[in-house]
């Protein structure tokens, strides 16, 4: 556990001890309003323990620490961390901090996988990040990033995509999100103003068609952006949004049949939701 990861514990001893010595304050006090306070203060801290006690006792709040990348000159650490609550995406940092400093700084804060994050020193005093920063469309891009660190210049490489180290599976996926926003470049100001929806199951067929592994269809979409949700047992949707000066919704929908680790794909169709003011 490192230093920073006591704060909790170290908040709800203090807020308890402060409870303690004020519940006999507020019962002999004759002022209703202080009687009030001290009731809510250790109300207070009765919710905040209950809380903290759920998050870090019952591991609701888990924490994972990378090794630590320590500069040429030994004097100074960055080290990725990840720390999940609950069922939403994880918030990921990269943290910085001299090697005698007990409470490091967050450089880098993003919702993205810790092992699309890479840090290494370029110099004793310039550290480099790389991360995946989905696509320059997103609207999570891109992603703030810290200049400096006392005497550290920090430099950030956004690499475009969803996969800091692309395999052919996620190679294809990046290909999909290209031919899917080019066919978006090329929509008509006609189309766009109707707003109606854009076929485009042909272009997203060249990637993921009848007879795909179902694992294999599901990543690509995934490498491309897209949020994938399960519809029914064996119908996925996937979306993503693109900005610009017009809202466009584009959509997949995978139909497909067996197990989820050996199904296979039946049916494929794709379209694009352009709506203008």
């Amino acid at each position: 556990m490192q230093p920073n990861e006591f704060i909790p514990l170290f908040a709800l001893l203090a807020a308890a001890i402060c409870g303690w010595k004020l519940i006999p304050a507020s019962r002999s006090s004759r002022s209703r309003f202080t009687k009030g306070a001290g009731y809510a203060f250790v109300a207070g801290v009765i919710v905040t323990s209950g809380s903290l006690l759920l998050l870090y006792g019952c591991r609701l709040a888990i924490t994972r620490r990378f090794t630590p990348n320590v500069s040429p000159d030994q004097k100074h650490i960055a080290q990725v961390i990840s720390r999940s609550i609950g069922p939403g995406p994880p918030y990921t940092a990269v943290q910085v901090r001299s090697r005698w400093q007990i409470w490091p700084k967050a450089v880098l804060a993003s919702e993205g996988a810790p092992e699309e994050i890479e840090v290494r020193w370029r110099t004793d005093s310039e550290l480099v990040i790389r991360y995946a920063a989905g696509y320059p469309s997103d609207a999570n891009y891109p992603i703030s990033c810290e200049q400096h660190f006392e005497t550290v210049k920090i430099t950030c490489e956004p690499i475009a995509g969803y996969t800091l180290n692309p395999d052919p599976t996620s190679l294809r996926g990046q290909q999909l999100r290209a031919a899917i926003d080019q066919s978006y470049r090329k929509l008509s100001g006609t189309q766009a103003t109707a707003g109606n929806a854009v076929q485009i199951t042909g272009v997203v067929q060249r990637y993921i068609s009848p007879g795909t592994q179902y694992l294999e269809a599901l990543r690509t979409l995934m490498a491309a952006g897209f949020i994938v949700n399960r519809r029914s047992p064996n119908q996925d949707v996937g979306q993503y949004s693109v900005r610009s000066a017009c809202r466009a919704d584009v959509n997949v929908v995978l139909n497909w049949d067996g197990p989820p680790d050996s199904g296979v794909v039946q049916q494929v169709n794709g379209w694009i939701d352009v709506s203008c003011p």
